[in-house]
């Protein structure tokens, strides 16, 4: 029987993406399958011991401009509110974050059936994301620097 890891690559390069594929613990039968696609990195993780469970997961990196953790942090939950499929997790001292969809489809037929629409919600809910840390960083300066102006009576 074919494994869990090599269908979903096999389906994924069927599709003309190239992939990376990467055990994370062969023990436990873990693994990380890494492509591309529209310019931007997914990973895969399958599960040869739970066929029927998947990770689809990409990242996010935050402007230097834009890392203020704790308000990210924030952001990032009033986003899973509109997506509540997706968590989202901040990492490297609020450098980026990553969006992942954890799939229950049964089976790897019933995965990469819905693949694509999967990769979609969490490019969707991560592009979400991403905007609204933006649009507030960039609301928030504005309007410091409206105070500040007025403060120095500029305004």
């Amino acid at each position: 029987m074919p494994l869990v890891r090599d269908l979903v690559a096999q389906f994924i390069q069927g599709e003309g993406h190239k992939v990376d594929v990467s055990p994370v613990d062969s023990e436990a039968g873990i693994t990380e399958i890494l492509f591309r696609t529209r310019g931007q990195v997914f990973s895969i993780t399958t599960y040869e011991n739970d066929p029927g469970s998947y990770m689809v997961s990409t990242a996010y990196e935050v402007p230097d401009w834009a890392r203020e953790r704790t308000q990210n942090a924030d952001t990032l939950e009033r986003v899973n509110e509109d997506f509540p499929d997706i968590t989202f997790i901040m990492a490297h001292d609020g450098g980026l974050f990553v969006a992942t969809a954890q799939e229950e489809p049964g089976s790897p037929e019933a995965f990469t059936r819905s693949f694509w629409e999967t990769v979609s919600r969490v490019r969707e809910a991560g592009a979400s994301a991403i905007e609204r840390i933006v649009d507030r960083t960039e609301s928030k300066a504005a309007a410091e620097k409206f105070i500040n102006s007025f403060m120095l009576g500029e305004r």
